[in-house]
């Protein structure tokens, strides 16, 4: 069965991954800490050609991905990793593992209305900064024009779940990005866009 092609059996999986995690989020950690390692593992050719070798049996192969899971996470490993280790090996997924995690990572947000938000700053924000820009992205994803398009989460009062990042590059300000929207508040945009003005009256 060409599993890469079957979109019916990845939906499955993201089902059965998904009502494994729930809404523990320690749960998803660990669950997360387990693709990204499969996910690093795809680009090692001794590890995927093993992987494929047809004289090794799927329970061999599995056991064996198993042990080099539990060494590498140790108590970071979540239970029944079969769940992701059986249908990678035996329908040879490598390819679908970073929509795989994508989709999990979503449907986990949705079901305990979490909003993911990558924040850029130019320097290290204060405890106290951190806190104001939360406050306010909360205010705006908590607004009836982002409410809108937030699906079945559309009725529900949606948390913030902030990631930190320094770029330098960005001279001062911040970027917020939300999905696919992004709010670009630094000095490097003001620049391009004085630059882009400029040019325009030329």
């Amino acid at each position: 069965m060409a599993f890469s092609s079957n979109r019916q059996f990845l939906d499955r999986w993201v089902d059965v991954l998904s009502e494994t995690i729930g809404t523990d989020e320690a749960l998803l950690d660990r669950w997360l800490a387990l693709l990204a390692l499969a996910e690093d593992l795809r680009h090692f050719r001794p590890l995927r050609s093993f992987a494929l070798n047809g004289r090794v049996s799927l329970n061999e192969k599995a056991s064996f991905f198993r042990d080099f899971c539990s060494q590498t996470l140790g108590s970071r490993l979540p239970d029944g990793p079969e769940r992701l280790i059986v249908p990678l090996l035996e329908g040879n997924l490598w390819d679908v593992l970073p929509e795989l995690r994508e989709r999990v990572v979503a449907g986990f947000d949705r079901r305990t209305g979490q909003v993911r938000v990558e924040i850029l700053s130019a320097a290290p924000l204060s405890t106290d900064d951190k806190s104001r820009v939360v406050e306010t992205v909360l205010r705006f994803v908590n607004s009836a024009g982002f409410r809108q398009g937030a699906g079945e989460n559309a009725g529900k009062t949606l948390s913030v779940r902030p990631t930190w990042s320094v770029r330098p590059e960005l001279l001062a300000g911040l970027e917020i990005r939300i999905g696919s929207s992004v709010w670009d508040a630094s000095l490097s945009a003001r620049i391009r866009e004085l630059r882009r003005q400029l040019l325009k009256t030329a």
